[in-house]
């Protein structure tokens, strides 16, 4: 295919860089866009910004660039979706990662996308506004040439890297206090492999029973997970006591850790068993396969914003623009609409609204 592939690009936040790797790997040809903005609190810089463009390029402005496009893939957060993207004749696809952060919003961006791949099992139920078959659980799943074992002396008891929330500080202090743990900061992507290469056990504490990258980069590691048991999908994708182990709280988490540290034989079998389960069955370059598969075998075009008026469609644009704080696109939307006669007033509250979010984040 020829895929107009949408994600953020300018910091080491978001596995877009990832999907564009691997789906070049799998002989795509990516066409990668982004806007034009960056995040000024967002200092974990990785790679010049792709292609940028005005957040209200259109699609057709695109595809004069372009040319041919099969599919457009937005990964979230963020990137870019163009205006028009209503009238695509190709289909459109996103990625949807943090339903369990904000749900609502990840509900009203879905509707700009004809198929919605989500992170999270739980919420796909939350997806009504599409027809049966166009909303999918697809799990995250790591590229095995990245996040892989890096043979290297484990010399940490204890590994975890996430943020670290009140109820996590609490944990990691205990875990620091008994075992040798890795220091806690922010890791750029391309160091994480080599913490858990480095680690005995990574422990992962899901938030909002989420089911969440760290679970499939530690075990493709080789290190053993020890997990939070929670009912997002895990269960169903692993097996306990084979290829991960869990706990239920603080109690047990310091159980489970005294004895698998004393217990070599079991902990690595269980590590080796768990990395070779994601090998074999979720590797990025499979979960792009599918993707690609499922968009090919039902390409039709019904993305609720397709369905819309054009003010349905200004609207929906409106509020992701407000959402995202971008009032320049805001107040090009609200331009556009009255030049064009279709209604704008209801525009510029929402391009008020941008404003305030921006304004907000700025002295946040």
């Amino acid at each position: 295919m020829r895929i107009l592939l949408s994600y953020v690009s300018e910091t080491d936040l978001g596995e877009g860089q990832h999907v564009h790797r691997v789906l070049e790997r799998l002989g795509h040809e990516v066409c990668p866009i982004n806007a034009a903005r960056t995040n000024p609190k967002d200092g974990h810089a990785s790679r010049k910004t792709v292609e940028a463009f005005p957040e209200f390029v259109s699609i057709e402005e695109l595809q004069q660039l372009y040319g041919r496009i099969d599919l457009f893939l937005y990964v979230e957060p963020f990137g870019l979706i163009p205006f028009g993207i209503n009238a695509a004749s190709f289909p459109t696809a996103c990625i949807i990662g943090d339903t369990h952060r904000d749900l609502p919003a990840r509900i009203t961006l879905a509707r700009f996308f004809d198929h919605v791949f989500l992170y999270q099992r739980n919420h796909r139920d939350a997806f009504t506004e599409h027809p049966a078959g166009h909303v999918h659980w697809l799990p995250y799943a790591c590229d095995l040439t990245v996040f892989r074992d890096l043979n290297m002396a484990r010399d940490l008891d204890v590994a975890f890297v996430g943020k670290v929330d009140s109820a996590r500080s609490a944990m990691l202090e205990q875990l620091g206090r008994r075992w040798r743990l890795n220091e806690q900061r922010y890791y750029l992507q391309h160091e994480i492999p080599e913490v858990y290469s480095r680690a005995k056990i990574v422990v992962n504490v899901p938030v909002g029973g989420d089911l969440n990258f760290r679970v499939f980069e530690a075990l493709s590691c080789g290190a053993m997970l020890l997990t939070q048991r929670a009912p997002n999908g895990q269960e169903t994708l692993f097996q306990e006591g084979v290829h991960y182990a869990g706990f239920d709280d603080d109690r047990e988490l310091i159980e489970k850790v005294t004895y698998y540290l004393e217990h070599d034989e079991e902990r690595c079998a269980i590590a080796a068993a768990g990395r070779r389960e994601v090998e074999a069955r979720h590797s990025l370059d499979d979960r792009l396969k599918t993707l690609v598969s499922t968009v090919a075998a039902r390409p039709e075009p019904v993305a609720p914003v397709r369905r819309g008026s054009s003010a349905d469609v200004d609207r929906a644009y409106g509020n992701l623009y407000a959402a995202w704080a971008s009032v320049e696109a805001s107040l090009a939307l609200l331009q556009d609409a009255k030049r064009a006669g279709r209604p704008w007033i209801p525009l510029g509250m929402l391009s008020g609204k941008a404003f305030a979010r921006r304004l907000y984040r700025a002295v946040r």
